[in-house]
């Protein structure tokens, strides 16, 4: 493997150790959401919501990379409903 290589794949292990804290930060906020929608008696999908995080997602990449962590974003908000419908599931 090139210096180059390992060097540029250096920079992405070390961006995955930043992002996965934030990931698991995150994870708690939507548990504490799953909780209060719950008690609230609200669906765990809100697709308004759903749309304005793609939108503000979409201009904080820019043009060039919206598309690709539109599509990112679009996964972990995924996770993050199976996560709350489990967590409603273990509630009852």
């Amino acid at each position: 493997m090139s210096e180059e290589l390992e060097k540029e794949r250096g920079r992405v292990t070390a961006a995955d150790e930043k992002i996965v804290p934030l990931l698991l930060e995150r994870m708690e906020a939507v548990a504490e959401i799953g909780r209060i929608k719950q008690r609230e008696g609200l669906g765990v999908k809100d697709v308004g919501r759903e749309r304005k995080v793609l939108d503000r997602v979409g201009e904080l990449a820019g043009e060039e990379n919206a598309e690709y962590v539109q599509e990112i974003y679009r996964e972990v908000m995924n996770q993050s409903c199976r996560f709350q419908e489990r967590q409603k599931g273990e509630v009852k």
